[in-house]
Parts: structure tokens; C-alpha cells; sequence
């Protein structure tokens, strides 16, 4: 895997015919925290009985763990069969050397109102009853709403403006 990490890297310098920005684990973490905290948009890929649903939704994150609130559906099936997940975001595109990326992979976790203080705990970090679109619509919280709940384990990160490309990180590896 570092062999082909390394190939890319090399690719995107010889494209972008720049030096590449090595960080180290913390400092990547940091970058991708940071790159987290800047979005609210994220693609989740889950898959169940061979099937894969990919699910564009909103989050929060606090450091790498990423939280959703949703009502259900096919994504929450998915995960009760197969908590494996991916996860992915990008920021705005303006050509090719603007690209920024993230791609992560850990394990979800779906919390429950009847979680008590781990669903309080969770609803605090999402405050979805600070979101001014939502409150411009009307829109409340239903109380049998769930928590998806991501702890990120592997991430790439691709920030071509800053010569971040295409670096990896691992909770294994720190």
C-alpha cells in the first residue's frame, strides 16, 4: 500500500511539476481535523448483501469522529448488517490544481435516543437546533431520530493547493 501511495504522489508531482509537502502523522491529522471542520457535506458509502448505497448527507465532526443525525432508511439497514463504512468530501472545484479531497474508512455506530447520555453527548455535538436553514423552514428534530456515529481509522488526504498529495493516514500507524 505505502509502495502505491508513493506512485500517485509521484504522479501528481510530475502533473503539478511541484515538490510534494511531507507531513507528519500529527500534522496530518491536524490538516484533515481541519479540512473536516471547514465542510458540513460528506458522501457515506455503506453496503449490505453485496449492495453498496452511497448517501450524501450533512455532518459534524469533533476531531476525526463524525456525527449524523438522520430518520433512517437504507443507510442504517446497511449498517446494522455491515458497520465497515467509507467516507468521502471535497471542496470546491475551480480545476484541477484547486482539487482537495478526503477519503476515510472506519466503523459506524448508530445511537439511539434510549442511549441516554451518549445520545445527549452526540446531539450536543451535532446541534442541529443551531442550523438557521432549518429553523428559517421550520424544520425540528423528530425525537425517535437516530445518531450515526463514525470513528475514522484510515484516512487519504489530497490538498494540491498546499502540496498535500494524496498523503495517508492510520490510526495503526501512530
Amino acid at each position: 500500500m505505502a509502495e502505491k501511495n508513493i506512485d500517485i504522489e509521484k504522479d501528481y508531482r510530475d502533473i503539478l511539476k511541484r515538490k510534494a509537502k511531507r507531513l507528519s502523522k500529527d500534522e496530518l491529522k491536524k490538516e484533515i481535523i481541519k479540512f473536516l471542520s471547514e465542510n458540513k457535506i460528506c458522501t457515506l458509502a455503506t453496503c449490505a448483501n453485496n449492495i453498496p448505497r452511497s448517501t450524501p448527507l450533512r455532518y459534524r465532526n469533533k476531531g476525526l469522529a463524525i456525527y449524523i443525525f438522520t430518520e433512517g432508511g437504507g443507510k442504517l439497514k446497511n449498517i446494522l448488517e455491515n458497520p465497515n463504512i467509507s467516507v468521502s468530501l471535497y471542496g470546491d472545484y475551480s480545476g484541477f490544481e484547486s482539487v482537495k479531497g478526503l477519503q476515510m474508512w472506519g466503523k459506524a455506530e448508530i445511537i439511539r435516543p434510549e442511549d441516554g447520555q451518549k445520545y445527549i453527548d452526540a446531539k450536543n455535538i451535532i446541534k442541529s437546533e443551531e442550523r438557521e436553514d432549518l429553523k428559517r423552514l421550520g424544520v425540528k428534530a423528530r425525537p425517535d431520530m437516530k445518531i450515526i456515529k463514525i470513528e475514522v481509522s484510515k484516512a487519504r488526504y489530497l490538498n494540491f493547493p498546499d502540496g498535500i498529495l494524496n498523503q495517508a493516514w492510520s490510526e495503526e500507524e501512530n
